[in-house]
């Protein structure tokens, strides 16, 4: 420690002179309302003197032990720190369970969601196959009731009957082609 003496010091001089940290000064200049005695640009100059009842106050053994009570130890650190890591553990596992949760509904409902799908399709396959039904019932009605109304009808079914759907096909577009007269554009009709 230096000497008591009436020098001019900065708060961080102050500080070391009497063993302790800046901030004690400032909090101890604070606390006692201690003018600065000269100011050399941004810092202050205190006299030395002026920190007496700071130097006893540290000396004193109430201080020793207070100092003490309010710092921690590493044992204090570790113990902390250990909790903590013991607090982030338990999170930790909530999340995962939480997470195995989660995936397990997502299967159940993928599950759910697979065999309404394969219901669905099977519905499907169902009405296809009535609508093939139905088609061929609407045919038929229609050549049974144009057998009733007409009897050349009735031959032109049984042929159309007889062949195929392609060749029935191709004959009306040659019997189309023989009837009616090629068709004229608007500038055809003036030749």
């Amino acid at each position: 420690m230096l000497k008591v003496s009436e020098d001019l010091l900065t708060k961080s001089r102050i500080a070391e002179a009497l063993g302790t940290n800046p901030m004690r000064v400032t909090r101890f200049i604070d606390r006692n309302k201690i003018n600065a005695v000269k100011k050399e640009g941004k810092r202050e100059l205190y006299k030395l003197t002026d920190f007496n009842a700071l130097k006893e106050e540290l000396n004193s053994p109430e201080a020793n032990k207070e100092a003490k009570s309010h710092g921690f130890s590493k044992d204090d650190y570790i113990l902390t720190l250990k909790k903590q890591l013991e607090e982030q553990k338990l999170q930790y596992e909530q999340v995962l369970k939480s997470k195995d949760e989660t995936i397990s509904s997502l299967k159940e409902t993928i599950a759910t969601s697979q065999k309404s799908y394969d219901d669905m399709k099977d519905q499907l396959a169902v009405k296809d196959e009535q609508i093939f039904s139905l088609t061929k019932l609407t045919n038929n009605a229609q050549t049974l009731n144009l057998v009733d109304k007409d009897p050349k009808r009735i031959q032109a079914a049984h042929s159309d009957a007889e062949t195929k759907p392609e060749q029935s096909s191709s004959s009306e577009e040659t019997d189309d082609s023989t009837k009616k007269p090629p068709k004229k554009h608007w500038w055809q009709f003036g030749k």
